[in-house]
């Protein structure tokens, strides 16, 4: 049984091999799996430390909030590096990577990503716009709107006990 999304999305991803979105031979199936374990572990953590806070989901902590700003910053240099001499992440179409990155971005961009913090990560952006005017992505994701103000921490809204 497979249950976890990134193991549904490989998946998938890798029964239709015409469609490209595990590369185009093994060596791109492998970069596709290091773009996607990136994305998880270096992108979706600092990130969720940061926006879901803002969303009101749980409280913020500020030594948290701070520390993830850091680590998002990191990670979205390395994008950006990566992105200086590629289009995609792997090969030249639209692969998993892509697909999982932008999706791990899109709150971020959304909520706490501001013109200033983007600023520096001109390759990141070009990219992001990039599959974002892509038809599948619109039909799935609609239009997206950029962060103008990063939006402050609300904290979780208390929880009401349940009547007896």
């Amino acid at each position: 049984c497979i249950f976890s999304s990134t193991a549904i999305a490989r998946y998938l991803s890798r029964i239709n091999r015409p469609l490209g979105l595990y590369g185009q031979n093994l060596i791109d199936g492998g970069m596709v799996d290091s773009w996607v374990e990136f994305s998880t572990h270096e992108l979706e953590v600092p990130l969720c430390t940061w926006v879901l806070p803002v969303m009101g989901v749980f409280p913020e902590c500020p030594e948290a909030t701070q520390c993830a700003k850091e680590d998002v910053k990191k990670a979205l240099n390395v994008l950006n590096n990566h992105l200086l001499h590629n289009m995609y992440m792997v090969g030249h179409t639209i692969t998993l990577a892509d697909i999982s990155l932008c999706c791990a971005l899109l709150d971020g961009m959304a909520t706490v990503l501001d013109a200033e913090f983007r600023k520096p990560f001109g390759n990141v952006m070009r990219w992001f716009s990039l599959c974002l005017a892509q038809p599948e992505f619109k039909a799935v994701l609609g239009d997206v709107k950029l962060c103008a103000a990063a939006a402050a921490g609300k904290g979780a809204a208390p929880k009401k006990e349940a009547a007896p």
